[in-house]
């Protein structure tokens, strides 16, 4: 499995992939609403139309194998639940990164991997992870009481970071044991990794700490027969968690229990996932074609009983749920049932193909499985892969695991050219004018709102009219601070059209219609509000006001 890897020099891909792990660890800016994420993706499409262009320039052929084959069929249940999309830009936008990140996993499957070996793969994290870990100690150190559940790190969202850890730690322990001695990058890497212990710790993300004990414990198994001596090597991360648990609440305990009354403020919450998966399973049986491939957060507040001890989370008048919190579940309640069906064999395929990897493969394979274990466990209590680090980060360790399967079973993808790369000049051309438009209507949304800028605001319409939470956010410029109700109507009637099961929107409407004595249509919207949320006081008490209005006077 050792390769001279990038000894052989650096061309521009090498280089490139490093680059960009560093940035998608570390970049944001205040000038989108997402200050993090929005910068990300800019770096992520950015890499992805780079790493295209290079491929057409160099004649790269895709070869598919049966693992490839399920990847394209699942194209077929996307476009087919676009049917029962409100959003159906949202949905292509899935879309078009789904196949971007499929080439990009083939490009590195078939040419990257091949000339660098595991040799990049380490060395992407081991940078990426130095820089985040940078930041993460100087944020501590100086800013730590602007520390909140959004902002927890260079990742954003306090569970973020969490999702990156999972494949994070355990390829740190395999590139500090394939350096074979000490030298840089096993410095570096075993200071980076105890940093991510801490921050992991700090987080207190459950599922990831879960998923890589899960990992360790499936490896364990999996290697006693085979290597009794050295089986309990591969419990480096468990007993890393203990020491660290130790030594976190030393240190807390040091500081007065400043960092436990800091994190449990962040993490009283109820997670209510029991409820949200029984709720989105609901989805799945009224729509077994699906709601739309990344429109799950515009019908689930249909589902989320609303107002009772089995409402979803996150779903009501002052707070939206974007996912079902499950990766499968997401798969199955906007693809329909068959979508689902051939996301869970890939999601299966994957897990079996690392075991293979594991049994017999090198050292490094085996924490590779800890990795998918604990990134594949994660992803079904969070919305793993849908950030772009995870994502990211993900498809780097992926198609890894995939191109070193093929090596250890000897099998090599079938012979059947599906795609050339030379005939994708007009994928790129769609792909840079999408997410162009896409993210400069970000940046005029945010700051327009901000400033009060309505000029920015309809450049951002312009740009992507289907952005739901600026058509929001315009309505309250409208109402709020330019006092012109009609524009603010209109915002929220274009907002219901991508969003019609939005409670907050429903009421405003409502509202407006009633000022303006429109008392049937406040009716209307009012009525289709219970439909999905019957007990919602401040509805039935509009709802009185409207029919009143609308009773003839009494004759005289």
């Amino acid at each position: 499995m050792r390769s001279n890897g990038m000894s052989e020099g650096l061309p521009w891909i090498g280089v490139l992939i490093i680059l960009v792990s560093v940035l998608i660890s570390s970049v944001s800016s205040n000038a989108f609403f997402y200050k993090f994420d929005v910068p990300k993706w800019i770096v992520f499409d950015l890499f992805i139309c780079a790493s295209l262009v290079y491929a057409y320039i160099k004649k790269v052929d895709i070869e598919v194998g049966g693992f490839g084959w399920l990847c394209i069929a699942l194209l077929l249940p996307m476009f087919v639940s676009l049917l029962n999309a409100v959003n159906y830009y949202e949905g292509v936008m899935f879309i078009l990164r789904y196949v971007g990140s499929l080439l990009i996993a083939c490009f590195m499957l078939k040419r990257v991997w091949q000339r660098y070996g595991i040799k990049l793969l380490f060395d992407s994290i081991i940078f990426s992870s130095v820089i985040f870990s940078l930041i993460y100690v100087e944020s501590r150190i100086n800013d730590y009481e602007l520390i909140h559940i959004t902002a927890f790190s260079s990742f954003g969202f306090i569970n973020n970071l969490g999702q990156v850890l999972n494949i994070w730690l355990p390829v740190l322990v395999a590139a500090i044991l394939y350096q074979g001695k000490v030298n840089a990058r096993s410095v570096f890497g075993l200071l980076s990794f105890i940093v991510c212990i801490f921050a992991l710790l700090e987080s207190g993300t459950r599922g990831t700490i879960l998923g890589l004990l899960l990992g360790e414990l499936i490896l364990f198994l999996l290697m006693f027969n085979k290597l009794k001596r050295q089986a309990f090597t591969y419990l480096v991360i468990t007993a890393s968690l203990i020491v660290g648990g130790v030594a976190y609440s030393q240190l807390d305990s040091y500081l007065d229990g400043r960092l436990s009354k800091k994190i449990q403020s962040i993490k009283n919450l109820d997670t209510g996932r029991a409820e949200l998966f029984a709720n989105t399973f609901d989805m799945v049986l009224e729509k077994p074609l699906g709601v739309g491939v990344n429109n799950f957060e515009y019908h689930h507040p249909k589902y989320a009983r609303l107002g009772t001890e089995g409402a979803s989370p996150k779903v009501g008048q002052n707070s939206i749920l974007k996912t079902p919190h499950n990766i499968l579940l997401k798969f199955y309640s906007e693809t329909g049932w068959l979508g689902g069906l051939v996301f869970s064999v890939m999601f299966a395929l994957l897990f079996f193909k690392s075991m293979v990897n594991a049994y017999y493969g090198s050292q490094s394979d085996r924490w590779l499985l800890v990795a998918v274990v604990s990134t594949l466990f994660h992803s079904l209590f969070t919305a793993l892969f849908l950030t772009p680090g995870s994502l990211f980060f993900a498809i780097l360790l992926f198609s890894f695991v995939l191109y070193r399967n093929e090596q250890l079973t000897d099998k090599k993808t079938t012979k059947k050219q599906f795609v050339r790369f030379s005939c994708l000049p007009v994928l790129l051309v769609i792909y840079v004018g999408f997410f162009s438009s896409n993210h400069l209507a970000s940046y005029y949304s945010h700051t327009g709102y901000v400033s009060g800028n309505e000029l920015y605001m309809q450049r951002s319409f312009e740009l992507n009219p289907y952005d739901s939470k600026a058509l929001f956010d315009y309505y309250i410029l409208q109402r709020h601070l330019y006092k012109d109700n009609d524009k603010a109507l209109s915002a929220l009637e274009n907002f219901l059209s991508l969003y019609p099961y939005h409670t907050s929107g429903l009421l405003a409407t409502a509202e407006l219609m009633i000022q303006q004595h429109d008392y049937a249509g406040a009716m209307t919207k009012l009525d289709f509000l219970l439909t999905f949320y019957p007990s919602l006081a401040r509805a039935h008490e509009m709802k009185a006001i409207a029919q009143k209005q609308l009773e003839p006077s009494p004759s005289l």
